[in-house]
């Protein structure tokens, strides 16, 4: 009886995941059909609820579990990355919204380098828990394909024509290495899903880790090409990373309901 209700849960909370994705995507993609001006003001607003759930689930779970413990050190690396990056999305809003300035480069930008110790220092404290379950090979596959990308990205940032100051050129080159340090982990992550030694909820974490990975990567290109805007329809990726970071561990703590 247990089993099935655990399942059902499962279930319903996989179908409120899904939602909120589809919701996303049909609001990002709405507003790009009204013009990359409604675009533009959709998309810094849905940084609101996106990053602040982040922000306040980590909170929570950080009060009702504490800072003792096997969880103590990765919910506190949660907290100071949440918080990081809910100002550095602020932040980006102000500048475009209101002082009508281009967010990147910004401000904006230290809260978002700031905040990836705090998101390594997360991933890698669960993954403690777990350590028995990675070997060299997988760890040598996640270090491959996380080379692989950044070597790409870098090739890219490089060999670009236009002139860029030696500030965009750090922030251009840095992101793609903070983003491959991170994304180590997370794959090691989703392949322990996979060979059921983490829980499908937690997985949902990595999962969003990876999405920011790909954000960034597609962020860099459309940058480098001035395309991007804040809305485009690739930018679905940076919500999808704070809902699924979010649903993971509201789910995985149960930090809503009594046990």
């Amino acid at each position: 009886m247990k089993k099935l209700q655990k399942s059902s849960q499962k279930i319903s909370s996989v179908q409120k995941i899904f939602f909120v994705m589809i919701s996303v995507a049909a609001i990002n993609l709405i507003s790009n059909y009204f013009g990359e001006e409604v675009a533009v003001i959709v998309g810094n607003f849905m940084y609101i609820p996106a990053a602040g759930s982040l922000l306040v689930v980590s909170i929570i779970v950080l009060q009702r579990l504490g800072t003792s413990g096997k969880h103590g050190t990765s919910l506190i690396a949660l907290v100071g990355f949440a918080i990081c990056w809910f100002f550095a999305e602020i932040t980006w809003i102000l500048q475009e919204l209101y002082f009508k300035i281009d967010p990147f480069p910004s401000t904006a930008d230290l809260f978002y380098l700031v905040g990836y110790p705090f998101l390594l220092m997360f991933v890698i404290s669960y993954l403690e828990i777990v350590r028995e379950g990675i070997t060299k090979e997988i760890l040598a596959l996640a270090i491959l394909a996380a080379v692989i990308v950044l070597v790409s990205s870098l090739y890219v940032v490089f060999n670009e024509d236009e002139e860029l100051s030696s500030y965009e050129f750090a922030l251009l080159a840095g992101y793609p290495i903070a983003d491959a340090i991170v994304l180590v982990p997370s794959l090691l992550g989703v392949v322990l899903f996979f060979k059921g030694k983490v829980n499908f909820m937690w997985t949902l974490v990595f999962l969003g880790v990876i999405s920011l990975y790909v954000a960034d990567t597609t962020f860099l290109y459309t940058q480098l090409e001035d395309s991007y805007y804040t809305g485009h329809p690739l930018e679905m990726l940076f919500h999808f990373m704070y809902f699924l970071m979010a649903f993971g561990i509201y789910d995985y703590m149960k930090i809503f309901k009594k046990e």
